[in-house]
């Protein structure tokens, strides 16, 4: 009998080890998931925060844009020549990708801060060896060029390879009343380090430029897409926003 309650007392202390063993480990486990979910909320919360920093810039922009209104030259007939000299605020639409953004100027296209706000223009970059005279809209020649985040929270150019030949982009500049009409001549990828697509045209073109591929830090390629001017007319604006 003493032998059996031995055997017994020992069954016991092992099942006990065991359970306590066991609780230990779930303990572990609710600890780790309590800060896998706090780690989670806390990326989430910080992610949220950036895009609403984002928004709140292109919203920024925007009413910059829109505040030009008031100085509005309205034309009957465009002249022959348009030349627009020095940066103005400026908005990019493209339709076929639902894209309407406050353009960025007048500032280092290299500027991380400046590219999170929204496409960027190439200024002049002769002086770096990068071939981007920084060419603006006009009727004359020249290829208004502009750089656009395609990952994270920016997402500004994501959709660019969507593009297709004849697909319409609006340049927009408010102030000299015009919008510039371009039609997508082609959509390639080019070399990261080709800086070639960014040169100055003899004919009155667009660029846009973005990372390749999406979502990629660092990518050894840029999505370039080309676009022709085909037309200049009057902005499309409210009477009411005109004074």
């Amino acid at each position: 009998m003493g032998a059996s309650r031995r055997i017994h007392s020992s069954g016991s202390r092992s099942e006990s080890r065991r359970r306590r063993k066991a609780a230990g480990m779930n303990k572990v486990y609710r600890i780790l998931a309590a800060v896998l979910i706090v780690a989670g909320l806390g990326i989430l919360g910080y992610t949220g925060f950036e895009r609403l920093t984002v928004s709140q810039r292109q919203q920024q922009l925007q009413e910059e844009y829109e505040r030009t209104a008031g100085f509005r030259n309205v034309f009957e007939k465009p002249p022959e020549v348009i030349e627009i000299t020095e940066w103005q605020p400026m908005k990019l639409i493209i339709p076929a990708i639902d894209v309407e953004l406050a353009a960025v100027g007048g500032g280092d296209v290299f500027d991380d801060q400046l590219l999170d706000q929204g496409p960027t223009h190439f200024n002049d970059l002769t002086d770096r060896g990068i071939p981007s005279s920084g060419d603006l809209p006009s009727t004359e020649g020249g290829n208004v060029a502009f750089a656009g985040h395609r990952a994270g929270r920016w997402n500004f150019f994501l959709d660019i390879d969507k593009l297709e030949e004849g697909d319409e982009i609006y340049l927009d500049v408010m102030e000299a009343g015009y919008r510039f009409v371009y039609e997508v001549e082609w959509v390639e990828v080019f070399d990261k380090y080709d800086w070639g697509p960014i040169k100055s045209t003899d004919y009155p073109a667009i660029t846009l430029q973005t990372c390749e591929p999406p979502h990629v830090s660092g990518p050894d390629y840029r999505l370039m897409a080309r676009g022709k001017l085909v037309e200049v007319k009057d902005i499309p604006v409210e009477a009411s926003e005109v004074n």
